[in-house]
């Protein structure tokens, strides 16, 4: 069955006065093609389809979830795009609940150190290529080095992405992130689902369940990892 929805939204326990109502989620990774997109676009759809106001701002140079906007059918769940020019005012107006960022590959420096300060918490996804596992281990130090991580006032955890666990390839991931001191939270499989829904702009939350339920089984982890830090942060708000 579907997961369950989170229960804690932004709107609901941020209210306070001067505080934002917004709970912002980075999807971040130092290279291209480790199914970040993939992870931001469904976080995304899944949230707008349990009535959640939900803001995808691109920031790759590659516009590719903002071109999953665009092939997205009426009808269904509705995500607000935003790029990186967007008008603040106009997400403002639209009051979202939630914001997913899909950052730039290859994002360091002074770009990170700004989309992790604005962020709530970050996800990083990680495929199971051993140049992707040299690149993300710079990218993860990277990450620690910044105030708001060094100081856990930001949440980071990471997701294996594209794993097909029968092969040798998803050994060596589990192999080379059981030493970092980080959430690992799930697994997302590789599965040509994630490919046939974004090329009709939708998600794999849009399918029916008779095709989907078996991949929507490795997201309750991420939701419940993200349920926890919303939490955490209305409890900040509401001490």
């Amino acid at each position: 069955m579907a997961p369950p929805l989170l229960p804690y939204t932004a709107a609901e326990y941020l209210e306070a006065e001067g505080f934002g109502v917004m709970f912002t989620i980075l999807v971040a990774n130092p290279k291209g093609g480790a199914g970040k997109t993939t992870i931001a676009t469904t976080l995304a759809a899944y949230l707008a389809g349990k009535r959640q106001r939900v803001v995808l701002l691109d920031r790759d140079r590659q516009r590719s979830a903002a071109r999953w906007l665009t092939r997205r059918p009426r009808g269904f769940p509705e995500v607000r795009g935003a790029l990186p020019d967007t008008d603040s005012k106009i997400i403002r107006d639209y009051a979202p609940q939630w914001m997913v960022v899909d950052a730039p590959a290859g994002i360091h420096g002074a770009e990170l150190a700004e989309l992790v300060k604005a962020a709530d918490a970050v996800l990083v996804p990680v495929s199971t290529s051993t140049f992707d596992f040299e690149a993300t281990a710079d990218f993860l130090a990277e990450l620690a080095s910044l105030k708001p991580v060094k100081d856990g006032k930001r949440a980071v955890a990471i997701v294996g992405s594209k794993v097909d666990g029968r092969t040798v390839a998803a050994s060596d991931l589990d192999e080379f992130l059981a030493p970092l001191s980080l959430d690992v939270i799930s697994h997302v499989r590789d599965s040509q689902l994630y490919v046939h829904a974004a090329r009709d702009g939708l998600s794999i939350f849009d399918l029916p369940r008779s095709r989907a339920e078996e991949a929507w089984s490795d997201w309750p982890p991420i939701f419940h990892w993200l349920q926890q830090h919303v939490a955490a942060k209305a409890k900040h708000a509401h001490p």
